[in-house]
């Protein structure tokens, strides 16, 4: 059977793209993750996928399948594709947050309004902890907000959006996701650093931890390397998805990426060199409801659990044409990084339909 599967691979070269060597160490869980990779893309019609795996800080799989651009047939490279991100994009933000918390610029929990106070009056007030936290009561997408394609030229511009609407509920009395908040979050560091989000994002977080095919996706791009989008249609066929503009939730969900930056970036968080020991652990410990309930949230970061009762943090990420899986399992400092360029209605159902048990597999097989 592996002789057969290895046949099948040569005859599939020009789908997958190799972004490492891999040691003699790695070769059987390579094999597998090849078989493992390969089924979910062919069974799920992806375009394309994108994995990175790291053990110890080293990379230990990298690898492209299917394409960047179906009519084109480009292919995948990890070290340089870029994929729409969505969600993970805040807990990129929440770096730069935590930057300013050391620095002593923001208080996680103090008023919105100290560093916002422009912002409409709400019936109760909220904090940068609540909101980075989705304890805020800030509603998330309403209607077809998801496929804006607006340009906004600033981030105070983009809370034009939402600033009206009232609290879905008293702060941290219950948790609701919501991209909006993060908007808000972004003004309170622009306004608290001095610095545009964007300029402070590349200077605090980006360059300090070398991640250079990183960045907000904005309209002006030129010779960048990045997917095309997609969605499935009726008959399951990969059709290009609706233009779209994400420059109204940069910090909820604008970034695109490599795999290879995102498990770069998951790997500087599990030591206490870009961030102290205090920061690591207040965005990585589940926050809890006024009546005692965990979220499985911290800030900006998800908390989510193996089969085994281990836990994983990192975040996830649904965007049109974009879907992301980027979690590190600190008992066995192992990181598994995956995007794929296709359309999810959301992405704890596309995990379920597209990704399937890949990312658990994954992680059993590198462990």
């Amino acid at each position: 059977m592996m002789r057969n599967f290895k046949q099948l691979l040569s005859g599939l070269i020009i789908f997958v793209f190799v972004g490492c060597s891999n040691s003699n160490q790695y070769y059987e869980e390579t094999v597998k993750a090849d078989e493992l990779i390969l089924n979910v893309l062919n069974a799920n019609h992806l375009p394309g996928i994108s994995v990175t795996i790291l053990k110890e800080g080293n990379m230990v799989y990298s690898k492209g399948f299917g394409y960047a651009d179906i009519e084109k047939k480009i292919k995948i490279i990890p070290s340089k594709t870029r994929f729409r991100i969505g969600s993970f994009s805040k807990t990129l933000a929440t770096s730069a947050l935590m930057r300013l918390v050391e620095e002593n610029k923001i208080n996680l929990d103090s008023s919105i309004y100290f560093y916002v106070p422009d912002y409409p009056k709400k019936r109760w007030d909220f904090t940068p902890r609540q909101i980075a936290g989705h304890l805020s009561g800030m509603r998330h997408y309403k209607g077809d907000e998801m496929m804006i394609n607006k340009n906004f030229s600033t981030v105070e511009d983009a809370l034009s959006i939402f600033k009206t609407d009232s609290l879905l509920h008293e702060p941290e009395t219950k948790y609701k996701y919501s991209t909006h908040s993060w908007t808000l979050l972004s003004l309170i560091i622009e306004n608290a650093s001095g610095e545009s989000f964007l300029d402070f994002m590349q200077a605090n977080v980006f360059d300090p931890l070398e991640m250079k095919k990183t960045h907000a996706e904005k309209i002006d791009l030129m010779g960048v390397e990045k997917v095309r989008y997609y969605y499935l249609d009726s008959t399951k066929n990969a059709v290009l998805a609706p233009e779209v503009n994400n420059s109204w939730k940069w910090a909820g969900g604008g970034f695109i990426s490599t795999t290879e930056d995102v498990a770069k970036f998951l790997w500087k968080h599990s030591s206490y060199d870009y961030l102290t020991k205090k920061s690591i652990t207040e965005m990585t410990t589940p926050q809890k409801t006024k009546d005692g309930k965990t979220t499985n949230y911290g800030l900006g970061w998800r908390i989510r659990y193996d089969k085994n009762k281990n836990v994983l943090i990192g975040h996830t990420g649904g965007s049109v044409g974009g879907t992301t899986y980027a979690f590190m399992a600190p008992h066995s400092n192992t990181i598994v990084v995956m995007t794929t360029n296709l359309s999810s209605a959301s992405v704890s159902q596309f995990e379920k339909t597209s990704f399937g048990s890949l990312s658990n597999d994954l992680f059993e097989l590198f462990e």
